[in-house]
């Protein structure tokens, strides 16, 4: 049998499995040739990687961000409640000193400056002061 003897139905046989051949031929040779760094697939995958990479850093550093201001903001707080409490002292410590009955024992006037004082502290930082308890002076 030669080739010139195959019938039209033959032909059409033998040119679909040409076809066939082809198409695997260049699907195998895609594959073969996909794992190499050169290769379109590879550098997609590497950008794909890249931009995981860039969304997930984004997101932590907008994180970072948002607890480093945090931070700042409660610091600032911290110190100005610092402030506060050492000038309410000092002007208490000094009133002391130079109160008349600075070296005797306790006074009742003397218990109602340092209690004053307790509760002016206590305006300033609420949260560091027990709960009033009934019948307490």
């Amino acid at each position: 049998m030669s080739i010139r003897t195959l019938t039209p139905l033959g032909w059409l046989i033998a040119g679909v499995a040409l076809l066939l051949a082809i198409g695997l031929l260049a699907w195998g040779w895609n594959n073969l040739w996909s794992w190499l760094p050169w290769s379109s697939e590879a550098r997609l995958d590497r950008a794909e990687a890249r931009a995981d990479y860039a969304e997930s850093d984004g997101a932590a550093r907008g994180l970072e961000a948002e607890g480093n201001a945090a931070q700042v903001a409660r610091t600032e707080a911290y110190g100005d409640i610092r402030i506060r409490v050492e000038g309410v002292t000092a002007s208490t410590i000094t009133a002391a000193r130079s109160a008349p009955d600075a070296t005797e024992p306790l006074a009742g006037e003397r218990a109602a400056r340092l209690r004053d004082h307790d509760r002016q502290l206590c305006v300033i930082a609420p949260a560091s002061c027990p709960a009033a308890t009934p019948g307490a002076p």
